[in-house]
């Protein structure tokens, strides 16, 4: 039995740091919860399962509703291989909300269909990010519905943040648990079929080791419903606290002592490095090339690594690529007037 394409898909999706959901190939009847039901009160422990192909109303699942919520805050993380994003927002609407990662440190806005991204200190107008809220993780559940072999059950009753819904649990088949093993759990609430939260990962499987998945966890929590006033636009905050150049020194920064042959040396001047462990090297680098990051990851195909996870935010871009030695986190920092700030963190896998 092969795994599909929209099967693998959606399994690598619990990589995606900027939370965006992609599903490919033809879809196929899903075994999904009976279309309409939602499991009834004084009913926790039982589960229901039948086959359904509607992605809109399979077992009372409506993306529309999914994503209904506004006015809420939240949480969520996407993690592999001991690297952990993680992001908490502020929505109180569509065109109306804030989000916050502290590694790196950046907020994001959109206020009123204005987008904002501050990044030490500065404020960098643009366009709006997408909002890596309700919705993305409403996606990624209703894409479960289209994959031919997926299990869908409800469980019993939740509270999240104090409201009040049912469980539903996703199952990849038992028959292609040694291809793809995939688990996703969330929470809807009773009284509106809002997504008040979601967990997924990817425990094992060949065909997951393959595409470097094996792992891969992502959550999503509403932490308060009610409470979340309109967004002000961000403000740049005092000359003070603005970046300043590091101190003279008489020693020229290089790339760090052990520094392994096999992975390409990172494009740039090198600011600052350091031998953290025998199997750990930092290194960071001043570009004025925008595409530094993009170029260097090409570089590192070149040699045979595999890009596992990648996102980008209006001043920050991540990617983390391995082989199977090495797995290297390269993040780039585009500030308006003060070029690239380019890091390359190199971790053996051995």
């Amino acid at each position: 039995m092969t795994v599909s394409l929209r099967r693998l898909a959606v399994g690598a999706s619990a990589l995606a740091a900027g939370m965006v959901f992609v599903s490919c190939g033809s879809s196929g009847s899903s075994k999904t919860v009976a279309a309409g039901q939602t499991n009834p009160a004084g009913t926790s422990s039982s589960t229901t399962s039948t086959d359904s192909t509607s992605a809109t109303s399979g077992g009372g699942l409506s993306l529309a509703r999914l994503g209904s919520l506004t006015n809420y805050s939240f949480v969520s993380t996407a993690g592999n291989d001991g690297h952990t994003f993680t992001i908490t927002g502020k929505v109180h609407g569509p065109n109306d909300w804030e989000i916050h990662s502290t590694s790196p440190d950046v907020t994001n806005y959109d206020v009123n269909g204005s987008g904002y991204g501050v990044a030490l200190g500065q404020v960098i107008p643009g366009p709006p990010q997408k909002l890596a809220g309700e919705t993305t993780y409403a996606k990624a559940l209703i894409d479960y519905t289209h994959v031919a072999g997926i299990r869908i059950t409800t469980g019993g009753v939740c509270d999240v943040a104090g409201v009040q819904g049912t469980t539903y649990l996703v199952r990849s088949p038992a028959a292609d648990s040694s291809l793809l093993v995939e688990t996703a759990t969330a929470c809807v609430a009773k009284s509106t079929g809002a997504l008040l939260s979601y967990s997924s990962g990817v425990p094992g499987g060949s065909a997951a080791n393959a595409a470097h998945i094996t792992g891969a966890t992502t959550s999503f929590k509403v932490t308060a419903v009610g409470g979340i006033g309109p967004i002000t636009a961000p403000q740049a905050a005092p000359a003070a606290t603005s970046p300043t150049a590091p101190p003279a020194s008489s020693v020229t920064p290089t790339i760090p002592a052990g520094f392994p042959a096999q992975v390409p040396t990172p494009p740039g001047k090198v600011i600052s490095s350091a031998t953290v462990s025998a199997s750990k090297w930092y290194v960071q680098l001043s570009e004025t090339d925008s595409s530094a990051l993009a170029s260097y990851v090409k570089s590192l195909q070149s040699e045979g690594f595999t890009v596992q996870s990648s996102t980008n935010t209006s001043t920050v871009d991540i990617s983390t690529l391995s082989n199977n030695q090495y797995q290297v986190l390269v993040e780039q920092l585009s500030l308006p007037g003060q070029g690239v700030t380019l890091t390359v963190t190199v971790s053996s896998t051995g």
